[in-house]
């Protein structure tokens, strides 16, 4: 598919028509929402901050081994789904603040891994964690607009040979074409 993409037109070139994906298709087919506000992924820990020290405070990770971080903004994806697996299951009783760290763990694991995938596969961009300060503002961001921007972004990338390996929100190619 990446051979078929035209960067210009931002289009499939199929041999009895052009296609594309719409912002309709990622809402109808994923429930994403498309209107609301947009997502910025330029992270900015509070003053005094790191990324590093924000991941710890939401999540109570602490990347220990060598090799579990990748400078100061990328955590290895293998890390937190050991640390969350070691987690006690979450269950009805349990705290509100052991379900949001759940949470800002498996949202991490999801923007990276499914939604915003890098072509290493292997660790998670801290600057989600911006989006997982206040949970039940989630709903709020055009999350359509980003995912479909960062799909046509890799395809873009791809098309005209600046990367050699492609990555972005496939799941919208298998199932459109």
């Amino acid at each position: 598919m990446v051979e078929r993409w035209r960067s210009e037109t931002h289009t499939f070139h199929l041999r009895t028509d052009e296609a594309t994906i719409t912002l309709q298709d990622v809402e109808v087919l994923f429930g994403l929402r498309v209107d609301g506000e947009p997502l910025y992924t330029q992270y900015e820990p509070p003053h005094g901050s790191t990324s590093l020290t924000e991941l710890t405070r939401l999540t109570h990770f602490v990347p220990g081994a060598e090799g579990q971080m990748s400078g100061q903004s990328r955590v290895q994806i293998s890390a937190l789904c050991t640390y969350l697996e070691a987690l006690p299951p979450v269950k009805d009783r349990t705290q509100q603040d052991v379900v949001d760290r759940h949470a800002h763990l498996y949202l991490l694991i999801i923007f990276e891994g499914i939604l915003f995938p890098n072509s290493s596969g292997a660790f998670v961009s801290l600057r989600y964690l911006v989006f997982l300060e206040h949970l039940d503002r989630l709903r709020d961001y055009s999350w359509s607009g980003a995912v479909l921007a960062y799909l046509y972004r890799c395809l873009c990338r791809a098309s005209i040979g600046v990367v050699s390996d492609v990555c972005g929100f496939f799941a919208l190619l298998q199932v459109i074409f």
